[in-house]
């Protein structure tokens, strides 16, 4: 009987152990195993880090001199860190970025699996936006005006599809 409750203790022990390393994405796991993994993120008003959803990420950009991250849940978070350090991260943590650029000529990083809609862009634009993208979750607006061609946002999907995260989009698409 005791080794028996010994037995059943030690399995118990080992299954907890391996639910808490795959929540934590052990080292030895596929990327995106965990159910979800978080990122530390420093916001800008120097208070103790937040922790982020990787996979509830949008919209990696930077905005009136602040990196901003746009989640699901229409929550913006700013934070100190430069936005490819951030991209980094979340590429790291599973979360499957395409990144094009705005329009003030900077990389902003989109979230693949969060993309509704590709269109071209319409006057309401700035000047330069040569294609609109509209995305699950953005706070302020519902689309985001990006300097590429639709085809160009469209292979660039293609290509985080087919080869990974974080792909540039076709050459001398900066105009």
């Amino acid at each position: 009987m005791r080794t028996t409750r010994r037995v059943l203790f030690a399995v118990s022990i080992a299954v907890v152990l391996s639910a808490a390393a795959a929540a934590q994405n052990a080292p030895g796991l596929p990327v995106g195993t965990a159910a979800s993994v978080f990122i530390e993120v420093i916001p800008t008003e120097g208070r103790a880090p937040v922790r982020l959803a990787a996979a509830q990420v949008v919209r990696v950009a930077r905005v009136e001199n602040h990196t901003i991250i746009d989640t699901t849940a229409w929550v913006q978070q700013r934070t100190i860190k430069p936005v490819e350090a951030v991209a980094r991260r979340l590429t790291a943590a599973g979360q499957r970025l395409v990144a094009l650029t705005d329009l003030s000529n900077t990389r902003i990083y989109l979230a693949a699996d969060r993309v509704v809609l590709v269109r071209e862009s319409q006057e309401r634009h700035a000047a330069g936006a040569r294609a609109a993208i509209v995305m699950v979750g953005l706070r302020f607006n519902t689309d985001v005006a990006v300097r590429e061609t639709v085809e160009e946002v469209m292979a660039a999907l293609r290509r985080e599809a087919q080869d990974g995260p974080l792909e540039k989009p076709a050459a001398g698409t900066a105009r």
